[in-house]
């Protein structure tokens, strides 16, 4: 009979010296890759789920600055794709369910005689604001704030800023609720209003 196998932290203490900075219970699952890992600030106790993919592309291939930070308690689930040029920010106990795209960097059009991928890469940052959730197979585009304690929905594109304790969702994502602090309540949003941001 076969002996089972068990599968430990992909990141150990002889290669966790790869990184930025390194906190204490990280457990990176098997199938993550992360390319230049030396870029990449963790904090403690984060988890990031199978076959997800980290990618970071220094514009100064000489820098040693950071360019994806991820705080304490952070959940990454399986399937995500990351991709930092510049400053991408996870704050603390957010949660990232699986098949999230977070990106600090786009393509931008340019040169019609060369094909779309030897275009000039356009870098912004993305910066994800403390105890938010972002639901299944959401797309984080650059240049945009995600305030605290927010929600995204499933499926959303968000190309604009989301202020704190907001739910937000659709392509574009937009506001349809906050929360009221002297109802202490969410409360709907008009369309009028996400106009007016």
């Amino acid at each position: 009979m076969k002996k089972k196998r068990f599968w430990y932290p992909l990141i150990n203490l002889k290669n966790r010296f790869l990184f930025g900075s390194y906190g204490k219970d990280v457990y990176i699952e098997p199938g993550v890759v992360i390319n230049r890992p030396r870029f990449v600030h963790v904090g403690n106790h984060v988890r990031i789920k199978r076959n997800t993919s980290i990618n970071l592309h220094p514009q100064d291939k000489h820098s040693i600055q950071g360019l994806l930070f991820i705080g304490d308690h952070v959940i990454i689930s399986e399937g995500c794709f990351i991709s930092a040029c510049n400053h991408l920010v996870i704050e603390e106990n957010v949660g990232i369910s699986p098949h999230v795209m977070i990106i600090d960097n786009s393509r931008k059009p340019g040169d019609i005689r060369r094909p779309s991928k030897e275009q000039e890469v356009q870098v912004g940052y993305v910066h994800i604001g403390a105890d938010s959730w972002i639901a299944y197979g959401a797309c984080i585009l650059p240049n945009v704030t995600i305030g605290k304690h927010c929600i995204i929905g499933a499926l959303s594109v968000v190309t604009r800023d989301i202020p704190d304790y907001s739910v937000a969702m659709g392509a574009p994502a937009k506001v349809i609720k906050r929360f009221d602090f002297e109802k202490q309540l969410w409360v709907k949003v008009k369309d009028e209003e996400n106009l007016v941001e």
